[in-house]
């Protein structure tokens, strides 16, 4: 959580507001109107107070100026609760340096039936802003002050700049939702703990103060991997404990957010927490993961050169939707300038998919395909090499393998090898990820048709019959399915002369549907009478033999029903649907006329 959060009532021993604000029957009322955007009376603007999650605000009521945090209520009970038993434990607590420690206790207001707020009294700047509130202070004042916490058995990792104020001689500590109680002066931190104090203070002081040398983390049992960790793990190689994959990622994360040196660097620890609240949670380690692997192998200038471009997105006030898809832009961007030249940037890429974006009809369909496929090839391509998994392929299906990809159709993708023939999920969920971010709907193995029409020889494998059709490679017209052709020896003619298990499912009588039906038709023609070895996929290649396979009257009537199934299919937007029964009844129709005097299968009628 971004800490612009500041609490502590002048001269009181433990901090809150004890009857005041948060005891006012209309605080609540303030908070909800605040946060459903009302600029009335309770608003408080502030350029120097943010938060991109959108979960603190900053208001007055009553003639107080008051930070209001809001979360879940078990959650915001649980970080009431912390706060109370730190600041009983941390009681009296004086440290040279930071004088007499005190915790923020907020108050806990209940906003309904799910949601609360945590309310503290606005306290100002905190130390992660001041310019003089860490004066003199030296590395071995820091490290009494942690160690001085955790001997009074709070293990506060959150005990850093942020999150610090200090008042007349005393220091006030705030944000407890990740503290742990542990037995006084026995325990020893985790090295998580270690790891997030020395990034926040080596970031404030502008150094590398190395706590993680002059404080020993506990060696016990190892708590579970946090979320971070566990999409970390999932990249990683199989079967590492516990310890090793932390241990990766305390070098991952000390690598990529520890200071950067230069006249251009902007706060690697900043961006590193924002990047938590920004993108979403696999592109969020993916940050790490490059940062790091970019200073170690490019060095400190190109890896200050990101941080600058990283931070100047910040500067210009974009609220979190709007800081994704240039943040992610970003990463990738500088990832492939380093990993290959020669492209189209990202950016110019994005751009033409945002013209295509709203463009109806077949060619730009065509276009967008395109686009999308090299979009999701690069993307794919840059996780791949930093993440060390070039050995999954990339295959795609669907209408984007086939080269004409609707407004309302997704880039269908698997990222698979033999080791991996039902898809690396985890890979695939980051590139769902960093696509989304950037526009394009995608849907990975998990979405794949679960039909075995087509099955490997000892049955462990299988496809649908209609997938099998549209499997290609990025830069492929033609049928490619990639490490899958030595698996599946591919359909027999009795299975493609029969209905498919799609197929005999029953026809559905939808828009969507007959797409489907028409591209059936098409790649049935193709795939069992095209003389081309192997046979294309995209469409349009597809389209253009047809003069070959059937008859000059019936390759027309083809290609019409394609088009106009494809047609059909766009028009569906909720608002244009006046009509359209009578046209899916029409076009099914003909579907079946044309199949039965071409002598093909199709789906029951039900």
């Amino acid at each position: 959580m971004a800490s612009l959060l500041c609490g502590a009532r002048e001269g009181s021993g433990v901090s809150r507001l004890s009857g005041g604000a948060g005891g006012s029957p209309g605080v609540a009322a303030a908070i909800r109107a605040v946060f459903a955007g009302d600029r009335g009376k309770h608003a408080l603007d502030d350029p120097q107070f943010g938060d991109v999650t959108g979960a603190v605000r900053r208001l007055r009521h009553e003639g107080r100026d008051l930070v209001a945090k809001l979360r879940p209520q078990a959650a915001a009970r649980a970080e009431h609760a912390l706060a109370a038993e730190a600041a009983r434990r941390l009681g009296a607590l004086t440290v040279d340096g930071f004088g007499r420690i005190e915790v923020c206790v907020p108050d806990l207001v209940p906003l309904d039936d799910r949601t609360a707020a945590l309310v503290s009294p606005y306290l100002g700047i905190p130390l992660s802003a001041s310019t003089d509130g860490l004066a003199g202070l030296s590395t071995e004042e820091i490290a009494d002050l942690l160690l001085a916490v955790m001997g009074r058995g709070v293990e506060a990792s959150g005990c850093i700049p942020r999150n610090m104020f200090r008042k007349s001689g005393r220091t006030v500590l705030i944000d407890w939702e990740d503290a742990l109680l542990v037995p006084a002066g026995t325990a020893a931190p985790g090295a998580l703990t270690v790891m997030k104090w020395d990034i926040a203070w080596s970031d404030r002081l502008g150094r590398d103060l190395g706590l993680r040398r002059r404080i020993t983390a506990g060696s016990g049992d190892e708590p579970p991997l946090d979320d971070f960790e566990s999409i970390l793990a999932a990249w990683l190689p199989a079967g590492l404990t516990v310890r090793e994959v932390r241990r990766r990622g305390i070098e991952l994360t000390l690598a990529s957010e520890l200071p950067a040196a230069g006249p251009k660097s902007a706060s690697a620890a900043r961006l590193g927490h924002l990047a938590e609240d920004v993108l979403p949670p696999g592109l969020g380690v993916f940050h790490t993961v490059l940062t790091s692997r970019l200073r170690a192998d490019q060095g400190e200038d190109a890896y200050a050169d990101l941080l600058h471009r990283l931070d100047a997105l910040t500067d210009c006030g974009h609220a979190l939707e709007r800081l994704r898809r240039p943040w992610v832009l970003a990463l990738f961007s500088t990832a492939e300038h380093w990993l290959t030249t020669g492209l189209q940037s990202p950016e110019q890429l994005v751009v033409r998919l945002e013209e295509l974006r709203g463009g109806g009809g077949w060619d730009a369909a065509c276009e967008r395909a395109e686009v999308a496929e090299e979009v999701t090839a690069r993307i794919a391509r840059t996780a791949q090499a930093l993440l060390g998994l070039e050995e999954l392929e990339l295959l795609l299906r669907g209408s984007c393998a086939q080269g004409v990809l609707g407004r309302g159709s997704d880039v269908d993708f698997e990222l698979s090898s033999p080791d991996h023939p039902n898809g690396h999920q985890a890979l695939e969920d980051l590139v769902i990820e960093a696509l989304t971010c950037l526009g394009l709907a995608a849907e990975g193995s998990a979405a794949r048709p679960t039909e075995r029409d087509v099955v490997s020889a000892d049955g462990m494998l299988s496809r649908d019959l209609h997938e099998w059709f549209e499997l290609r490679r990025p830069g492929a017209d033609h049928h490619s399915p990639g490490w899958l052709a030595g698996a599946i020896a591919g359909p027999s003619a009795t299975i493609t002369r029969r209905p498919s298990e799609y197929e005999q499912r029953g026809r559905e009588l939808t828009a969507k549907y007959l797409w489907f039906e028409a591209r059936a038709l098409l790649a049935r023609l193709v795939f069992t009478r095209a003389a081309a070895a192997p046979p294309p996929v995209k469409l349009v290649p597809q389209l253009s033999l047809l003069h070959e396979l059937v008859p000059g009257g019936e390759a027309a009537e083809v290609e019409a029903v394609v088009r106009a199934a494809f047609a059909l299919r766009e028009a569906t937007d909720p608002a244009l649907t006046t009509g359209l029964d009578t046209e899916v009844e029409q076009l099914a129709d003909q579907l079946d006329v044309l199949r039965l005097r071409l002598g093909l299968p199709g789906p029951r009628s039900l």
